[in-house]
């Protein structure tokens, strides 16, 4: 149970956690745990690597245009022969294309190709290999979106005697209530064999006046009906636009007896720029709660993911089982130009080498800004103690805007998700656990960027 608790509380943090699992590869119930979490595909690692060393504030987008991976060989102690990365974008700074080529002898490897919705998601990621006279297909992965920006259709596709077979599917069916909030979500699988979709699961959510989710609760279909697994109760919210939560109970369905058991409680602790730490407890007795793991995420104030932790409760003391963390330098306008990786080693218990990028060719791209969105776009108050609203109508998209606050050094200081309903954001954002100074918030919209100013005495 422990471990199926890490999973629902490590992907509820998907605004500000960096998952990445292998291509063509899911977790068979991980999509019911994740409060509308995308699949996280081969191009997230992608656009994370680009991402590392990106730096924009107002119009303007900095990228890497080349990338020089090393990895560390542990018999000998030292870097082996890497591989050179170069990336072409699109004027919103995502990658487009990828080509790898061998660092020693400049021999290509492989070549990635992604596509972006409006929204800046991935709608499909095309994975090719050198066969040595050109590039040809080996894997594809596409998705699709609802209006809301959760996912609703993946395929991971293979190519076969020249053409696209699908070797993995999944479909979600997404539910809404007025307010637009999500209500529920039915997931089916693809059978290959049969070439029909096969029902799942499903996750409904429990709604509050103030239109956030206090309790979730997961379904199997099984035998033609949907039965319980478990459920995530009494949630409530550090920063609900950004999916934080403070505080969650998670309870197991017993079919002998047809009730739910107390089983975990977690509690997290945020900083303002997106660190946390999380502790679960188990109840072993009637009232009688004890340690179970902690998890700790820790981003620097670029918005880089530093570190990531996880550790088991042993002997009355906290002994960590599994972790990575990155080491970055940066140049004097605050790109990344190197990230060590390193993984935490259970035999030797410390930190060591798995990985290091130096980014080079940084590129400055033109990112289209919604001028017309941007002049009747306001903040209110401006100056603000502690938050202010933000204003913006006519949009075109509904559902889900990413938004970010900058410094002004263009650190990005914390994320956001701001809701469009009916064209419209009016949303509180909350600056009160940042010092004083001049911040933008910046939208990110199908029309381009709104960069807005607010200073916060």
């Amino acid at each position: 149970m422990k471990h199926l608790l890490r999973i629902v509380l490590t992907t509820t943090l998907q605004m500000v956690a960096i998952s990445t699992f292998a291509q063509g590869q899911r977790p068979a119930h991980l999509p019911k745990l994740q409060f509308g979490h995308e699949h996280h595909s081969a191009s997230k690692r992608a656009s994370h690597d680009a991402g590392h060393a990106a730096r924009n504030v107002n119009s303007t987008v900095v990228v890497p245009g080349r990338n020089v991976r090393h990895r560390w060989d542990d018999q000998t102690n030292t870097w082996n022969n890497g591989t050179v990365s170069v990336y072409t974008y699109d004027v919103k700074g995502n990658p487009t294309q990828i080509i790898e080529t061998d660092s020693a002898t400049s021999v290509p490897l492989h070549k990635e190709i992604l596509s972006y919705n409006g929204q800046n998601q991935v709608t499909e990621h095309v994975y090719q290999q050198w066969n040595g006279t050109a590039y040809v297909n080996d894997n594809r992965e596409q998705v699709t979106y609802d209006a809301q920006g959760y996912e609703t259709l993946y395929y991971y596709q293979v190519w076969e005697n020249n053409a696209w077979t699908i070797d993995t599917g999944y479909r979600t069916t997404t539910t809404y209530n007025p307010a637009g909030v999500l209500i529920s979500q039915v997931y089916e699988n693809y059978n290959v064999d049969s070439n029909t979709w096969e029902q799942d699961g499903r996750q409904t959510f429990t709604v509050n006046a103030s239109n956030q989710w206090t309790d979730i609760v997961n379904e199997a279909w099984r035998n033609g009906a949907y039965i319980n697994e478990y459920r995530i109760r009494n949630i409530t919210w550090y920063d609900w636009a950004k999916l934080q939560p403070s505080y969650l109970e998670e309870q197991e369905w017993n079919r002998p007896t047809s009730t739910w058991g107390e089983d975990s409680r977690s509690t997290f602790t945020f900083q303002p720029n997106g660190s946390y730490i999380l502790i679960a407890e188990d109840l072993v007795a009637p009232n009688t709660w004890v340690n179970a793991f902690r998890s700790t995420n820790t981003f620097d104030n670029f918005g880089n993911e530093t570190l990531y932790q996880d550790e088991e409760w042993v002997t009355n003391t906290w002994v960590t089982e599994y972790g990575y963390r990155y080491l970055f330098s940066y140049t004097a306008t605050n790109q990344v130009r190197r990230a060590v990786e390193q993984d935490y080693s259970t035999t030797t218990n410390r930190y060591e080498n798995y990985s290091v990028d130096t980014y080079g060719n940084f590129l400055t791209l033109s990112n289209r800004k919604a001028t017309g969105l941007e002049a009747t776009a306001s903040l209110a108050p401006n100056p603000t103690l502690s938050s202010t609203t933000i204003t913006v109508s006519g949009l075109r998209e509904h559902g889900t805007v990413q938004a970010e606050v900058l410094n002004t050094v263009g650190q990005v200081v914390t994320t956001m998700a701001l809701r469009s309903q009916q064209g419209t954001i009016k949303q509180e954002v909350n600056l009160g656990a940042l010092p004083a100074g001049v911040y933008t918030i910046r939208l990110h919209t199908t029309e381009g960027t709104i960069a807005k100013r607010v200073v916060k005495q």
